[in-house]
């Protein structure tokens, strides 16, 4: 093998920084014309992302509504013992409107019978009335 002379060596770097600057050349037109590829990607990600990110805007009013809705969970745990309570109150009442109930019947036949008795009256007063000669200005109410 031949030695490498200083004369030579001068045209072997040209050769080397070439090819060099050539792979370079090749390399980055690769990198250029994928991200030219990305980037048109990216554009038409971008436009079917907008009306997409418009409707995002009904994010703030979903919030308020889970708000809402666990402040009426809220509410009404509260409510579950006085519902009960209600509850026991209105089978108490119940209860007590039965015995009631079996009760009234004897009430109204106690009531009808006063009544009966107080027309018996009314009659009796206004006949005393008409035998003593007066009239009477009472007149019955039924």
């Amino acid at each position: 093998m031949r030695r490498l002379t200083s004369e030579a060596l001068p045209g072997i770097m040209l050769v080397i920084v070439i090819l060099w600057a050539l792979t370079a050349v090749i390399f980055l037109t690769g990198i250029l014309a994928t991200a030219n590829r990305i980037e048109s990607r990216v554009h038409v990600i971008n436009s079917a992302l907008t009306p997409t990110a418009q409707k995002l805007t009904t994010l703030p009013v979903l919030n308020n509504v889970a708000d809402n809705a666990n402040q009426i969970r809220d509410a009404a745990a509260n409510l579950s013992p006085t519902v009960g309570r209600i509850a026991d109150s209105a089978a108490s009442i119940d209860g007590s409107l039965k015995s009631v109930n079996d009760t009234v019947p004897s009430i109204n036949r106690s009531a009808k019978q006063i009544n009966a008795s107080v027309l018996n009256i009314y009659r009796s007063v206004v006949s005393i009335a008409s035998a003593l000669g007066g009239q009477s200005a009472v007149t019955p109410s039924r």
